[in-house]
């Protein structure tokens, strides 16, 4: 069993579940997000398929502003990348979304430790 950490930046607001406006900036910041998240997932050490991982996640924003539970949905195109990196259906994930921020990051990030083999 092996834990691979992965750092993403702070997600676009545009990933908000309830953001309003026209859908293209969202599409794009999808798009951005997802293969960013499978890009950095591909580096050493590489993740492998594992279809029960089991995903722990920290937020890590620059400012304590807004509300941590909205934070989940703007996560789904990083665990769609992390999913696309291992070559498996994210259907199976068990993915840990905090109850609160994890401390405070100069330009603010979100950290994906992704336990191989489903249990910790």
């Amino acid at each position: 069993m092996g834990v691979r950490v992965i750092e993403l930046p702070w997600p676009s607001k545009a990933l908000q579940p309830h953001a309003k406006g026209h859908w293209r900036p969202k599409a794009t910041a999808t798009k951005v997000a997802r293969n960013l998240a499978r890009a950095l997932a591909l580096e050493n050490p590489r993740v492998k398929c594992t279809p029960d991982a089991v995903i722990n996640v920290e937020y890590w924003p620059k400012a304590f502003r807004g509300d941590v539970h909205n934070m989940h949905g703007r996560m789904k195109a990083y665990i769609d990348g992390i999913a696309d990196a291992m070559g498996c259906d994210d259907k199976g994930f068990r993915v840990d979304f905090p109850r609160v921020w994890a401390g405070r990051d100069p330009v603010g990030k979100v950290v994906f430790r992704v336990v191989e083999g489903g249990d910790e």
